[in-house]
């Protein structure tokens, strides 16, 4: 199972910022060491279980190789690509961030604990990978890592301890004869309960329902659309089956959505970008030229009923019917404008004019920052929070098709495509006026509801028990 983890977050690599960025409008202030202690917590207890006489797969030797190779092997793989890949750190600490340790050493010591006791009771396999979820989930809060960083770093950690097992297995001439069988019957109508990792590409809604925005009251409009891409959407989830049909469950889903600002050319010209006109300006000083790009981030909690109907002992087709919540988080748009060259044509300015309302924001630029005008006319300028959409959450619904196909008897590959729906009321704060001395600005209010359907297509690996 651990190649299917190094695979995505290979494929997940690309968007390491956007993911982060996730963090910072959750949880931006998240910073917790407990994931110094639970990487290590499967090991303790596998090694306790042995200690108090608690039958498991291997004898004190061949648990204690058996470790030593999966340990070395980790560290050697982790290492090695720490230190020949360089990666900077989220937090610009250090740059041996890929792949994350703490998630190779938990997925390592959760993957000693499945094979040693995973076959006496799927909760013990079930306890150790929920740790080692919540230490590689933990180093991103902690914005220590990248979910690039983890994914790989659980993936080489499972396959390490798979490799110590192996050569182990070797030393002590110990074949399936000699243990408990690893390739049990799957009988076909066993309950297929499941915890999996998911992850897949969205798409919808193509735009969001935006209010009109006014450079002032009654004034020019904006005439905005924000144009959404696919997103890109991780999950975990899980249920519980009472028979080879229906169970109850959950999902725990973050997509990150690339949105992009349209505007027509002739508003941005006539936009009051800084409340000049407002104020009695001839020309604007600031001219839009418009708004960057930027991902809104939306967390999904669900609860319902799941479905799956064996079409054989291996292949099982699934449904699901869920309800929950969906919180979008805060999200910024800035400004990108430049000089308005009008300002220097005393034609259009008088100098009586050009001395009220712009000669003191030139000399800054000219005295403070060591620009000409030249270098003013032919740069850019951001007004950073220029447009700001607020938290909000909301009720939703989904349902979804997949189809899984069961490798071995505790382990399964699934296809799936998600549909959710939720109706979101968004609201946008406008702050086009440059703030003052006291760092205040005019800010104004619009909201709108943004009907969103997203389908979502991924793969995922699950855990079966």
């Amino acid at each position: 199972m651990g190649i299917p983890f190094i695979v995505s977050g290979l494929i997940v690599k690309k968007q390491n910022q956007d993911f982060r960025t996730l963090r910072n409008r959750f949880q931006p202030t998240f910073h917790h060491e407990y994931d110094n202690y639970t990487q290590y917590v499967p090991l303790v207890a596998t090694w306790s279980m042995e200690l108090a006489g608690v039958e498991s797969r291997s004898s004190w030797k061949e648990l204690i190789v058996s470790n030593v190779f999966s340990a070395a092997l980790m560290a050697g793989f982790v290492n090695t690509l720490k230190y020949t890949t360089k990666e900077m750190r989220p937090d610009n600490s250090s740059n041996n961030s890929f792949p994350s340790g703490h998630t190779a050493t938990a997925f390592m010591c959760a993957t000693i604990l499945h094979k040693e006791y995973g076959m006496l009771s799927p909760w013990y396999s079930i306890g150790g990978y929920t740790l080692a979820g919540i230490t590689g989930i933990t180093r991103q809060l902690n914005n220590r890592h990248w979910i690039g960083d983890v994914l790989v770093g659980a993936g080489i950690g499972m396959i390490s301890t798979d490799l110590g097992y192996f050569f182990s297995d070797l030393i002590f001439h110990k074949n399936a004869t000699g243990t408990r069988s690893t390739h049990h019957f799957i009988n076909r109508y066993d309950a297929p309960s499941f915890l999996s990792l998911n992850m897949g590409f969205a798409t919808g809604p193509s735009t969001l329902r935006t209010a009109e925005l006014y450079d002032t009251e009654e004034g020019t409009p904006l005439g905005m659309r924000l144009h959404t891409g696919t997103s890109t959407v991780v999950s975990a989830e899980g249920a519980y089956f009472f028979n080879a049909y229906i169970g109850l469950g959950g999902r725990l889903r973050v997509a990150t959505v690339p949105v992009i600002a349209d505007i027509p050319e002739e508003n941005k010209k006539h936009f009051d970008l800084d409340n000049d006109l407002k104020e009695g300006a001839p020309v604007n000083m600031y001219l839009l030229d418009g708004l960057e790009s930027d991902h809104l981030g939306m967390c999904d909690i669900d609860l319902g009923l799941y479905f799956s109907y064996p079409l054989s002992s291996r292949f099982l087709i699934g449904s699901k019917l869920l309800a929950g919540r969906r919180t979008n988080a805060n999200f910024t748009l800035n400004s990108i404008s430049r000089i308005n060259p009008a300002i220097f044509d005393r034609q259009k300015v008088s100098q009586e004019a050009y001395d009220q309302f712009y000669k003191a924001d030139v000399d800054y630029y000219i005295q403070q920052e060591g620009l000409s005008v030249q270098e003013m006319l032919q740069g850019t300028f951001i007004d950073e929070e220029f447009l700001h959409i607020r938290k909000s959450s909301t009720f939703k619904l989904g349902t979804g098709l997949s189809l899984a196909y069961r490798y071995k008897e505790n382990a399964a590959l699934r296809l799936y495509c998600d549909y959710d729906f939720a109706s979101p009321r968004l609201t946008y704060d406008l702050k086009n006026s440059w703030a003052d001395e006291d760092g205040n600005r005019e800010v104004r209010s619009y909201s709108k509801r943004t009907p969103m359907h997203n389908f979502t297509f991924g793969t995922s690996i699950a855990f079966m028990f």
